[in-house]
Order: structure tokens, then C-alpha cells, then sequence
């Protein structure tokens, strides 16, 4: 059980630095005047599937009875469950948007955001 908390935790590691990574790209191609293209996209398609692997190892050790070592368990899953969703929702709404400009900075500003919520579950889980 422990390895599996090792890899719930490296995980999310790796999508703080994800996000990050994917948030200063937004920016770049705002900064050059260009719109995000399929290859922003389908990077953020892999963070996505990033976040639902940690979801899904998150409930596997909940399953396992894991979430009483957590102080705030419910406040974990709540940040978790905003993780998950907050992507496709912001993909659903921009992509309805006209000016390129304004979507790259949005979905910049959710990537920044993502980012933030995966450091506050961890927060929460190890406080």
C-alpha cells in the first residue's frame, strides 16, 4: 500500500509540473501572437488523463482504507473532483469562443489554476 501512496504523490507531482509546463506554453503562444494549436491540445488531453489516473489510484486507496490517515479526507476528494472537471468544462465553454487570443489566455489562466488545486489537495493530504 505504501508504493501505491508513493505513486498517488508522484503523480500529482508530476501534474503541478505539467500544468505548469502547459500554462507557460499557453502563454508563449499568446506572447507570439498564434493560437493554440493540436499539439497544445493533445498535450493537455495527457494532463487530463494524468489527473483521472491519480483520481482513480485515489480512490483505489480510499478503497483500501487509506483516507483515515487523511486529516481532511473529504476536502482531498473535493479538490480531486474539481481537478478532474474543471479541464473539460473549460474546454467545453472556450471552444465556443471566437478570439483565439482570449482562449489562449484563458486556458492559460485554468492551467495555472489546475495547478493550484492539485497543490492544494496535496496540502490538504499531508497537513
Amino acid at each position: 500500500m505504501e508504493t501505491l501512496s508513493d505513486i498517488h504523490g508522484g503523480l500529482a507531482q508530476s501534474g503541478i509540473f505539467f500544468f505548469i509546463a502547459l500554462g507557460v506554453w499557453a502563454i508563449w503562444l499568446r506572447i507570439r501572437s498564434r493560437p493554440l494549436d493540436s499539439s497544445w491540445y493533445g498535450a493537455a488531453v495527457i494532463g487530463e488523463l494524468l489527473i483521472a489516473a491519480n483520481f482513480l489510484l485515489g480512490w483505489v486507496l480510499y478503497g483500501q482504507g487509506l483516507s483515515t490517515n487523511l486529516s481532511r479526507g473529504f476536502v482531498h476528494i473535493l479538490y480531486a473532483t474539481v481537478a478532474v472537471i474543471t479541464l473539460p468544462a473549460a474546454y467545453l465553454y472556450l471552444s465556443r469562443l471566437r478570439d483565439e487570443n482570449v482562449k489562449t489566455v484563458l486556458f492559460a489562466i485554468v492551467c495555472f489554476f489546475l495547478m493550484e488545486v492539485i497543490i492544494r489537495a496535496r496540502v490538504v493530504a499531508l497537513a
